[in-house]
């Protein structure tokens, strides 16, 4: 053997780790190919299923009148607050300062927020006035956002109560009129699909599925 040819030895480790070099790009190289042309449709319906979602546009109520057409019973916008539990639970620094805008305890956001761990939306507090929203909003906390619902009021107050009835917290009838004429009154619900981003809030609004359709008007003797 002269000094210029290698062991055996050396020149089969040398071959075998050429080959499992060569082996190891091919199997990169069809991977690769698998993910970006085969396996592409399912990818991406993968990707949207995580982040393409259909939100609800809450319809509003009809008002109830009385037979000089004065509402007896009205729905107005109010906001809510709500969070995408998970990144809630990862700033736990903003507890304190949430609590303190909802007055809710920094360990009832806690546990909220460890019961609900596994969904992407959880309400914290419902109808807020317009000021506290705004509040909670310019801290910037992330995973916490507003959505837009109704509250229903009755500017006759006791006088009418029984005749009327009374709707819950979700804006529904429960007695009297209002569960008799809940159908009519409650209207449907738009549809939006949307794109959003990991902690919840919508980036985009891709198209509209459903448009609103607000609930009609009654007018009673």
């Amino acid at each position: 053997m002269t000094p210029h040819q290698q062991p055996p030895v050396y020149a089969f480790r040398h071959w075998l780790v050429l080959l499992l070099f060569t082996l190891g790009l091919a199997a990169l190289s069809m991977r690769a190919v698998n993910l970006q042309v085969l396996d592409n449709d399912y990818l991406q319906a993968q990707g949207d299923a995580r982040y393409l979602r259909v939100v609800r546009t809450p319809p509003a109520r009809g008002v109830i009148m009385d037979r000089y057409g004065e509402p007896l019973a009205v729905s107005t916008p109010v906001d809510s607050i709500w969070a995408h539990p998970p990144t809630l639970l990862e700033k736990g620094h903003s507890w304190q300062r949430l609590g303190k805008l909802l007055g809710i305890s920094p360990a009832a956001i806690q546990q909220h927020g460890r019961e609900n761990k596994d969904r992407e939306f959880a309400y914290l507090k419902r109808h807020l006035p317009p000021e506290t929203a705004k509040q909670v909003m310019a801290v910037k906390i992330p995973g916490v956002d507003l959505i837009r619902e109704y509250r229903r009021y009755y500017p006759a107050g006791p006088v009418t109560a029984h005749v009327l009835g009374f709707t819950n917290i979700d804006d529904t009838g429960q007695e009297g009129i209002e569960l008799a004429y809940d159908e009519d009154l409650t209207g449907r619900a738009g549809k939006t699909r949307v794109l959003k981003d990991r902690v919840g809030h919508i980036v985009e609004r891709v198209d509209l599925i459903a448009p609103v359709v607000d609930g009609r008007d009654l007018r009673i003797s």
